[in-house]
């Protein structure tokens, strides 16, 4: 059996990560039914205080395999509050941002330590990259990461029904397109298929959208070029006319109508981002509107493609977002 690492991620002005390594019988010769008194010395100058046990410490459970294909497995990674609670945790799905290329999905897990000591379980999802797949693999394995969620939601004591999927940049683009694709039967895999993969809110951090409308403003990226992200991702230059469906199928707002339900939105985006230009949150923003969907904008200035966004304020403007429409 492979080796299960546990990890306690505790939170202050700096992050703690202690890692206990454990394997298949490393606790062979433990005896927890073992009462132990408190200890009876106490030498001179030894200051004593009480242990407080407030809820401080949020669990990590990495490499999750939710996924194979072939030889291919495809993992997320837990943060889970480790006070036990009676009630099942809202749940946060998070798609990390990497151009859709491959993700390091544990980098920015500290920014949701608060989240998590908050009372809310955030998984981190691995997604299949476009060196290995093009669309729509990356949207299938982030549906089929919220389905096995719910499909274990015993297991880690998560509320099926208060579900949401966060994303920054092309991460920030699967969540809008997860946000409003339900039902959409290409994004659809075998795996859990008798779970649902729809969600109760959505946060878009600086995500792409209409890929072909990307160069009409200024960029750090010729979005244009075959060797761009967005080419990369759909398999081939996306303003030729052989990508058009393609890339229209990966347009979150192909999938907007007022006769369709589609959960409550935040999209949070920097108005100098060199890489994603601002416009692309415009355009989800305004198409979500006319058609009398819930949307809340803000426009960061300053912000860049990622430095400026992440304060404590703008966390704390996401932590009332989910509470609103997940509690």
């Amino acid at each position: 059996m492979n080796m299960t690492k546990v990890l306690t991620v505790v939170s202050g002005l700096a992050l703690l990560l202690a890692v206990e390594s454990a394997a298949q019988n490393g606790n062979a010769f433990r005896n927890p039914e073992v009462e132990i008194p408190p200890a009876s010395d106490r030498p001179a100058g030894v200051i004593e205080v009480e242990a407080i046990f407030d809820g401080y410490s949020v669990n990590y459970v990495n490499d999750i395999v939710y996924a194979s294909y072939d030889e291919r497995d495809v993992v997320l990674n837990l943060l889970i509050p480790s006070v036990e609670s009676p009630q099942a945790y809202p749940l946060i799905m998070f798609v990390q941002g990497s151009a859709w290329l491959p993700q390091n999905v544990y980098r920015t897990l500290p920014v949701f330590v608060d989240l998590a000591r908050s009372g809310y379980v955030i998984a981190s999802i691995e997604y299949r990259h476009s060196r290995e797949a093009i669309a729509p693999a990356q949207a299938q394995d982030v549906k089929a990461a919220i389905r096995f969620m719910r499909a274990n939601a015993e297991q880690y004591n998560i509320d099926t029904e208060r579900v949401a999927v966060m994303g920054t940049s092309s991460g920030g683009h699967l969540a809008a397109l997860v946000g409003t694709s339900a039902g959409e039967s290409a994004f659809l895999t075998n795996d859990n298929r008798d779970q649902p993969s729809s969600v109760q809110a959505v946060v878009d951090f600086f995500g792409p959208t209409d890929f072909r409308q990307m160069d009409d403003h200024p960029s750090q990226i010729t979005h244009n070029n075959p060797n761009s992200p967005e080419s990369l991702v759909v398999g081939g230059p996306i303003q030729e006319a052989e990508q058009e469906a393609a890339v229209s199928a990966y347009n979150p707002i192909t999938y907007i109508s007022p006769d369709k339900e589609i959960p409550p939105f935040l999209i949070v985006h920097g108005d100098v981002d060199p890489l994603v230009p601002f416009n692309q949150s415009v355009l989800l923003y305004e198409a979500l509107k006319e058609a009398g969907k819930k949307v809340t904008f803000y426009r960061v200035n300053g912000g860049g493609h990622g430095p400026g966004i992440f304060s404590h304020e703008m966390m704390d403007i996401v932590k009332d977002f989910l509470d609103q429409h997940l509690n």
